[in-house]
């Protein structure tokens, strides 16, 4: 099956068909997450550009926000 790296920085593999990892996918605000799920469901009826523009935004939102470093204690 083909992984791509989480867009949400935490290292995790993420199958091709999802956007991020569960934890990275619920940072996303809901708004953002909706209009994911929106363009997908529309791709083919406007030729995938609310979706391409939805993961855009996407990935813009967790370049802008990215995940607080995890201390080696914990």
């Amino acid at each position: 099956m083909a992984t791509h790296d989480c867009p949400g920085g935490c290292g995790a593999q993420v199958p091709h068909h999802q956007l991020a990892c569960k934890p990275c996918w619920f940072r996303l605000p809901k708004p953002l997450r909706d209009d994911v799920n929106i363009g997908y469901r529309r791709r083919a009826t406007d030729a995938g550009v609310s979706h391409r523009r939805a993961l855009r935004d996407a990935f813009a939102w967790y370049r802008g926000n990215p995940r607080e470093a995890v201390s080696a204690d914990g």
